[in-house]
């Protein structure tokens, strides 16, 4: 994810979980997913939904949390991986689920991975069709 993408702020947030995390696992050669995945859930817990539910809603028990979660809207760019957050309300047929959460397709040139798509997380436009080097393009 390159920072630019992500509302100001973030990317240095991005880079200091890295560090941290290579700290603690010197070994590491590519980070898993779920590392950055951990922390933007954590952030977005932390930073938005707890002090809403602790001012708004008087507490963090279960309901306080759930009314303060169905608060929160994040535009796209405004988490440490880059989606947005805005849960659909009870009455939708996908109550609870982030409708600004999305898959993203990385394609990896030159042995570095770089997301393509969404259009608004991508690092570079996909190489259509793969390059040669790629070991899909036989």
């Amino acid at each position: 994810m390159k920072p630019k993408l992500l509302k100001p702020g973030l990317g240095a947030i991005t880079k200091m979980v890295g560090e941290q995390y290579r700290k603690a696992i010197p070994d590491v050669k590519t980070f898993s997913a779920h590392v950055g995945m951990a922390a933007s859930n954590s952030y977005v817990f932390f930073t938005d939904v707890l002090p809403r539910a602790i001012k708004k809603y008087g507490g963090i028990d279960a309901e306080a949390l759930r009314k303060a979660a169905l608060d929160t809207d994040i535009p796209v760019g405004g988490t440490l991986m880059g989606f947005g957050v805005k849960f659909n309300p009870p009455e939708s047929d996908m109550a609870g689920q982030n409708d600004r959460a999305a898959p993203v397709v990385v394609q990896y040139i030159g042995g570095k991975a770089h997301i393509v798509w969404p259009k608004a997380l991508a690092s570079i436009d996909p190489v259509l069709p793969l390059p040669k080097s790629s070991p899909y393009a036989k």
